[in-house]
């Protein structure tokens, strides 16, 4: 039983599962009605992952400087704990997976292949900064490399 994120009830026309896992933060990402109802027909389970799993994610997460969310780094727990794949869209999330060896599988796109890691940098001027850019005064923002 794969561990699901939201994006899964979100976008497509129908889940790639009959039965799922997630954690409660999901259900309050499912805003139309139709993920709703996607949800609903899954037969989903909703638990909360360990504490050690959190942490684990957590600490990976930090060292890579990843952008995923706390909801993305529980759904990754979750997967840990009952070690089954999360199935998601989000290239975040894959990478975050495939540093902690935890499989995953895509939905709607193709999913990622290579362990990457985050790093800051200034649009601008293309230099790695943190926060906003000495030289130009431009917030740096994220990409994989």
């Amino acid at each position: 039983m794969p561990v699901a994120d939201a994006n899964v009830f979100i976008r497509g026309k129908r889940t790639p599962f009959d039965s799922a896992l997630t954690v409660p933060e999901v259900m309050d990402e499912l805003e139309s009605d139709s993920a709703r109802r996607k949800f609903d027909f899954a037969d989903v389970s909703v638990m909360n992952p360990s504490e050690e799993s959190i942490e684990k994610v957590r600490e990976k997460s930090e060292e890579l400087n990843s952008p995923t969310s706390k909801i993305d780094e529980k759904l990754l727990a979750l997967a840990l704990d009952v070690k089954q794949a999360i199935v998601t869209d989000d290239k975040a999330l894959q990478n975050l997976a495939l540093h902690l060896e935890v499989e995953f599988e895509a939905y709607m796109t193709d999913g990622i292949d290579e362990k990457k890691r985050w790093e800051e940098y200034c649009p601008n001027c293309g230099r790695k900064v943190a926060g906003r850019c000495d030289r130009c005064g431009q917030k740096s923002t994220s990409r994989l490399v």
